[in-house]
C-alpha cells in the first residue's frame, strides 16, 4: 500500500512539472520602453496644463489645438485646459493667444493617463527683417491702413503663394451652397495672382468640416471657426470648422448657410479681421455683400510680395497662426 501511494505521489508530481514546464514563457521579456511604445500606440489619453505669459500671469481664453486632430479646448479663467480622447503616442499640440506668438510642443500621449502640457507665451516678436523692402511713402496708393487693420500680418504682408490652392469641403455644402461659386467670389478680388479651387483631395491645404465640439468650445452663439497658419509670412495651412444643423446653445436652432460659407472663406483668402460696414465680413453677417473695404483690402494684399514690410517696425511673428471664431445671432 506505501508503495502504491508513492508511486501516486511521484505520479502526481512529475504531472505538475510537466504541467509547469508546459506554461513556461522562454520568450526574450520585451525591455520597458517596448511596452511603454505599445502602450502609447493603442487608445487614447488626456492632455492637460496651464497657460502663462512670460510674467507668469495666467492667461484665459488661449487656445490649445492638437495638429493634424479635431481636437482643441479654450482656457478658463484660470488659464487651464483639458483636451481628452487625445490618440495616443506621439503629438505635436500648439497653443496661441491674439497679440502672442503660438508655442508648438511635440509630447507622448499613454493610453488612460493624462499628460501635463503647460505653454508660456510670449508678447509677438518683430518678424525678420531680411524680407522688409521699403515702406510706401504717404503718396503711395497701396491702402495701408485697410492692411494693417486687416490683414494676418498687420505690419507685414501675410498671404497665400502664387497659383493654385486646393480647398477640401468635407461638408458637401451643407447640400445648399455651392462652395466652388464662393471660391470664384474670392479669386475675381485676388485678380489671378492666387487662385482658390475645390478639390477632392482630404490632404488639400484648406479645409471645410463640421466640428460642433470644438466651434461650441468658443462660447454661446459661435457659428464657426477658422484657423490660419503661416510660415515665413506666407500661408501654408487653414481649416474652417463649422456647426452642422442643430440646437445649440439653450435652444437655438443654427443650420449652416452662405453667409456662414463666404464669410469663413473670406478669413481663408486673408481677411484677417471684421468689418461693420454691412456686408459679409461683419462679426455677424446678414448680407452677403463684399463691400468695397474687403475688396480694397484683399486687392492691394495680392498685388504685393509675400513679407512686405508696410511700415518700419514690424511686428507679426515670421511663423505664426491665428484664430477668428464668429458668433451667431437671430
Amino acid at each position: 500500500m506505501a508503495k502504491k501511494l508513492l508511486c501516486l505521489v511521484s505520479l502526481f508530481l512529475l504531472m505538475l512539472l510537466v504541467a509547469g514546464c508546459a506554461t513556461t514563457d522562454f520568450s526574450t521579456p520585451a525591455l520597458p520602453e517596448e511596452n511603454d511604445l505599445a502602450t502609447a500606440k493603442t487608445g487614447t489619453g488626456t492632455l492637460s496644463g496651464t497657460v502663462r505669459d512670460t510674467a507668469g500671469k495666467r492667461l484665459q481664453n488661449a487656445t490649445v489645438v492638437v495638429e493634424d486632430t479635431n481636437l482643441s479646448a479654450t482656457t478658463n479663467t484660470l488659464g487651464k485646459y483639458r483636451i481628452a480622447r487625445v490618440p495616443a503616442g506621439k503629438v505635436t499640440v500648439t497653443a496661441f493667444l491674439e497679440g502672442y506668438a503660438p508655442q508648438r510642443k511635440t509630447v507622448t500621449v499613454r493610453r488612460n493617463t493624462t499628460v501635463t502640457v503647460n505653454f508660456t507665451l510670449t508678447t509677438e516678436n518683430p518678424g525678420s527683417s531680411s524680407l522688409a523692402q521699403p515702406a510706401p511713402s504717404s503718396q503711395a496708393t497701396i491702402p495701408v491702413n485697410l492692411l494693417v487693420t486687416y490683414g494676418w500680418g498687420k505690419n507685414n504682408v501675410v498671404r497665400w503663394k502664387n497659383g493654385t490652392v486646393y480647398v477640401y469641403d468635407a461638408t458637401g455644402g451643407n447640400g445648399t451652397v455651392d462652395v466652388a461659386s464662393l471660391l470664384n467670389a474670392w479669386n475675381d478680388i485676388t485678380g489671378g495672382v492666387t487662385t482658390f479651387r475645390l478639390s477632392s483631395n482630404p490632404q488639400s491645404p484648406v479645409k471645410i468640416y463640421y466640428d460642433a465640439q470644438k466651434v461650441t468650445a468658443f462660447g454661446p452663439g459661435t457659428w464657426g471657426v477658422t484657423f490660419v497658419w503661416w510660415s515665413n509670412y506666407e500661408i501654408v495651412k487653414a481649416e474652417v470648422a463649422i456647426l452642422p444643423c442643430g440646437t445649440y446653445y439653450g435652444g437655438m436652432n443654427l443650420c449652416p448657410k452662405l453667409e456662414l460659407y463666404l464669410h469663413e472663406l473670406g478669413h481663408v483668402v486673408g481677411f484677417g479681421g471684421h468689418t461693420n460696414d454691412g456686408g459679409v465680413m461683419d462679426p455677424v453677417p446678414r448680407s452677403t455683400t463684399i463691400t468695397e473695404t474687403v475688396r480694397e483690402m484683399l486687392s492691394a494684399l495680392y498685388s504685393l510680395p509675400v513679407g512686405y514690410a508696410l511700415t518700419k517696425a514690424p511686428r507679426v511673428p515670421k511663423d505664426g497662426m491665428a484664430v477668428i471664431p464668429m458668433r451667431y445671432r437671430e
